[in-house]
């Protein structure tokens, strides 16, 4: 898996460079085995739920959950990112991903707060003093959807909202979480926006598997026009040998919407926006594990 199919055809050198060395980053966890639900006749009966974007919304993600019959002692949950943000109750969002021991990947918004906290770290602003410490007329950056942007008015507001310990959990979220080795699915990665197909993990740009939504001239990009990077993926899994093959379940793409496909799952579904929060709930069966879509309708939750 040196090389990166491009639109279909040919390759590129894209991801054979030496990453850049990013700081305070995870780029790649490895699920404990645990989690992973098993087969056979004996096997538990814990299952992992993934979710996609929440951004803030937890009434609908506890709706999901209790749809799903979220077991604590016995499930895993697993967020695909962007938990923060935008919505109504980005606390309480990861308030209850840290009391269910969840794993998070790091969307490019949490990568923003994350970011905006380590500038206020610099700058010695008190996260417990009263009130924000900016002029409230400060306009949103056009830095919206990327990474690695400052920081506006509205962020620093929610990382003084969130508060250290909040922050610095976020922080260990890791930008790739490899799940492990699961069925006909083979080997299941979550992250937040996508992956270079035919790049080691290693070897990914984190900045892209948090942004981006098409692959442009053999590199990826967040822009919208290009060629699908989930085209792209899997068109380059189905060429693998059976055992050699990557299912990514992701986020980040609410215009698009559910985006099902054999080896990716696009679950970012417009919750923040009225539309759904979804779940892909995969658990062991006596020889084959089985994965489901679970949905519940949300209400729009975007702050005004």
């Amino acid at each position: 898996m040196e090389n990166q199919v491009t639109e279909g055809e040919g390759v590129d050198q894209y991801g054979l460079n030496a990453r850049p060395d990013f700081k305070d980053m995870i780029q790649i966890m490895d699920l404990p085995p645990k989690y992973v639900p098993d087969t056979g006749k004996h096997r538990n009966s814990g299952r992992l739920v993934v979710v996609g974007d929440v951004h803030g919304m937890k009434e609908s993600l506890v709706e999901l959950l209790d749809k799903i019959g979220f077991k604590e002692k016995h499930d895993h949950l697993i967020l695909a990112g962007d938990i923060i943000s935008k919505g109504p109750d980005s606390v309480g969002v990861v308030d209850l991903a840290m009391k269910l021991d969840a794993t998070v990947v790091r969307g490019n918004h949490e990568d923003r707060i994350i970011l905006a906290y380590a500038d206020m770290m610099a700058e010695h602003i008190d996260l417990d003093a009263p009130g924000p410490s900016e002029p409230t007329d400060k306009e949103q950056d056009t830095l919206e959807e990327e990474s690695f942007s400052h920081g506006d008015y509205k962020d620093r507001k929610l990382v003084k909202a969130l508060g250290k310990k909040r922050i610095e959990w976020l922080k260990k979220c890791p930008v790739i979480l490899r799940v492990g080795k699961v069925g006909h699915m083979g080997e299941v990665v979550v992250v937040h926006a996508g992956l270079a197909p035919g790049v080691k993990l290693e070897k990914q740009n984190p900045v892209m598997v948090m942004n981006m939504r098409t692959i442009k001239h053999g590199v990826p990009s967040d822009e919208r026009e290009g060629h699908a990077w989930r085209k792209a993926w899997n068109d380059y899994q189905k060429k693998l040998p059976k055992h050699d093959r990557s299912t990514v379940i992701y986020g980040h793409d609410s215009k698009r919407g559910l985006q099902m496909e054999k080896y990716s799952m696009g679950l970012d579904t417009s919750c923040l926006k009225g539309g759904k929060l979804s779940a892909i709930v995969i658990e062991g069966g006596h020889s084959e594990h089985k994965h489901t879509l679970v949905q519940v309708g949300c209400k729009d939750g975007r702050q005004k």
